[in-house]
């Protein structure tokens, strides 16, 4: 069976766990075909894992000038009907210039995957996220005459209809979701008699030896491992920092990651005087960040939305706790006063005294870091998520 994966962009730093399933569909006989829109940048390649995968995967944008003028010829002269149903639809569909513009661009780039396919001989495709590269995924699929699927992640599912959910998901073979959050959204903004296509798959992490980890330092130490983006709430997490260091509590927290908001968070950190408590360590390859979690007797997130983010169940995996606002599907990972602390989104006085708190309390850290890890060898066995994604493909392309 040869199932092909579409991301908007792959591999990269944020998006691991799609490598993760990748491999482990793998071991289990599924040859996995990779495909990007976009190329990866310089910056995601870090590490032998993501150097391997980048190998091994095609992208659409920028597109390759000969490879696209033989698309085009091949789904003219084989399948015309469908070629020009897609480009009808892509102009007629969308409301507004802007919209219908970007859907020719998605119809383009599905020419190109769905040659690539065919030649190929792919019997599935399956994309991550149900943004715009689901839009491209659900054309190409068709052009080819192949059944798709798509995972539905977290922020991905807050605009439905510009990004045509119900569509997707009346089209689709079937529909994955993360977390029973995201499922119970997607029903909602598209609709529930779809709700046996629609199936939560929790993303599989491989949870580290127990004769790997280091114990809690004890040294008022947290992370936290987050894409530096508007979504992910750094501005209020230096608001509670600020707090804590009006209040005399003694901490240091390490940020992990890159993004757009780098230059202004950095300047955030320089207005509060908390250069000495704040270390800004820019994006790491995954062996890094771990290094990064070990040393740290906690992590926290400030998001505003989120599936389940893996840095949580990282962390958790190591018996780190954590505390993290409650959006998404975060409150089915964190489990308050159990393996860390929720607090709401947007306040910076619940989440500095969540953290207080915690700090507070070494005997409690080491209780909930220890429930954590048991959480996520219970809820994100790896082999288990890689065997339901290659039993939903099998069934999806009539394999055995």
């Amino acid at each position: 069976m040869r199932v092909a994966y579409l991301a908007s962009r792959y591999p990269a730093l944020s998006h691991t766990f799609i490598t993760n399933e990748i491999l482990g569909v793998e071991a289990l006989g599924v040859k996995v075909l990779r495909f990007s829109v976009r190329q990866a940048k310089p910056g995601d390649i870090l590490g032998d894992v993501a150097a391997a995968e980048a190998a091994k995967t095609r992208w659409l944008v920028p597109p390759p000038i000969l490879a696209i003028v033989k698309a085009f010829l091949w789904a003219l002269l084989t399948r015309p009907l469908r070629l020009f149903s897609a480009l009808f639809d892509a102009v007629v569909t969308p409301p507004g210039t802007k919209q219908k513009l970007k859907w020719l661009a998605y119809a383009g780039e599905a020419v190109l995957l769905a040659w690539w396919m065919v030649r190929d001989g792919a019997h599935h495709l399956h994309c991550h996220f149900g943004n715009s590269g689901s839009n491209t995924a659900a054309i190409a699929a068709r052009l080819a005459g192949i059944p798709f699927s798509i995972t539905f992640h977290g922020i991905d599912l807050d605009e439905p209809e510009i990004f045509r959910h119900a569509d997707k998901l009346r089209d689709c073979a079937f529909a994955v979701c993360i977390s029973d959050f995201g499922k119970a959204q997607l029903l909602r903004s598209s609709a529930e008699a779809f709700d046996d296509k629609v199936h939560v798959v929790r993303c599989g992490y491989l949870v580290p030896d127990e004769d790997d980890l280091a114990p809690l330092p004890h040294a008022n130490r947290m992370v936290c491992v987050a894409r530096l983006s508007e979504e992910k709430g750094h501005r209020v997490l230096l608001e509670a920092l600020q707090m804590l260091r009006m209040r005399g509590r003694a901490f240091h927290c390490t940020l992990v990651g890159g993004g757009p908001l780098a230059a202004e968070i950095a300047a955030q950190i320089e207005q509060s005087q908390l250069n000495d408590v704040v270390t800004m360590a820019g994006a790491r390859a995954p062996s890094e960040v771990s290094g990064f979690v070990q040393r740290a007797d906690m992590a926290v997130l400030a998001s505003f939305g989120e599936g389940i983010p893996m840095a949580l169940i990282e962390a958790l995996s190591m018996r780190r706790p954590v505390v993290a606002t409650s959006v998404g599907g975060i409150p089915e990972l964190v489990r308050d006063g159990e393996n860390g602390r929720l607090v709401p989104s947007g306040d910076p006085v619940a989440l500095a005294d969540a953290i207080d708190a915690m700090l507070a309390d070494y005997d409690a850290l080491q209780v909930m870091g220890n429930t954590g890890r048991g959480v996520v060898l219970a809820n994100h066995d790896p082999k288990l998520a890689a065997r339901r994604m290659r039993d939903l493909f099998a069934a999806s392309a009539g394999a055995e």
